[in-house]
């Protein structure tokens, strides 16, 4: 997902659309956090939510209508997990100024998350017009276009989800995640099995912990009848998951 982290400076001044999913269809410029605004910017990092809200509603009551509060506030419920109250806060600062991409960014994931996979399209859309570079808004419309059978939409996104990403550090995961699905969209669509298990290769050897990935690839190397290469690639889908999710004594 989108990054709030070393914001470039700039407000464009602009006036937003009333409505979440609508925007000046122009490149902008993140406007920098001040300095409290990046403290609670990284509670929120540090998984501590709550302390972040409390003191973010102390903020936005002596800024009020602040985009730039309301979006960390949607961005602390969107970290929970609690995708109906994020919502509100995110369309509340698409409405409001500065005008801050990353808002309708997580708001189109808040939104697929929901189900609401219209909104949700619009919502990356927007967020593309006024930052073309966000690789993760394109791996969200290569979801929805996925889910809605446009398989060719699917592989033109996740494409240039991988080459926006390809080049940061900090994306890795991402690019192992567009990886995966691209190789779905060549295996459904195409029956390339060769490409699918080459992808997802490349998808497991950037992310080892990306464990569906491993989980896949160890199905269609069975199914190619390299039996020895999928015992190996199920195995390491299970010391993935134990890794990420993990099961048995000791574990929360």
């Amino acid at each position: 997902m989108a990054s709030c982290q070393d914001q470039p400076e700039g407000d464009s001044g602009l006036d937003p659309a009333a409505s979440d999913g609508v925007s000046p269809p122009q490149i902008i410029e993140t406007p920098p956090l001040d300095e409290t605004l990046t403290a609670h910017f990284k509670l929120i990092e540090n998984k501590r939510t709550g302390p972040a809200r409390v003191r973010l509603r102390q903020w936005l009551n002596e800024h009020p209508d602040d985009s730039r509060g309301e979006f960390l506030m949607g961005l602390s419920h969107h970290r929970d997990r609690r995708y109906a109250r994020a919502l509100s806060w995110l369309q509340e600062a698409t409405r409001h100024q500065p005008i801050y991409p990353p808002a309708w960014h997580f708001l189109g994931w808040t939104h697929y998350y929901l189900g609401n996979h219209e909104p949700a399209r619009q919502a990356f859309q927007t967020h593309l017009e006024m930052n073309p570079d966000e690789g993760d808004s394109h791996f969200g419309l290569g979801l929805l276009a996925m889910e809605a059978w446009q398989l060719d939409a699917a592989e033109d996104h996740f494409r240039q989800a991988i080459d926006l990403q390809i080049s940061l550090p900090n994306r890795i995961k991402g690019v192992s995640k567009a990886k995966a699905r691209l190789s779905e969209v060549l295996q459904l669509r195409d029956q390339n099995n060769a490409e699918a298990i080459r992808l997802l290769r490349e998808s497991v050897e950037l992310y080892p912990d990306h464990y569906e990935a491993w989980y896949r690839l160890s199905q269609l190397l069975e199914k190619q009848g390299m039996e020895d290469d999928a015992s190996k690639a199920l195995k390491s889908f299970e010391e993935a998951r134990q890794r990420v999710r993990p099961q048995g004594p000791g574990s929360q």
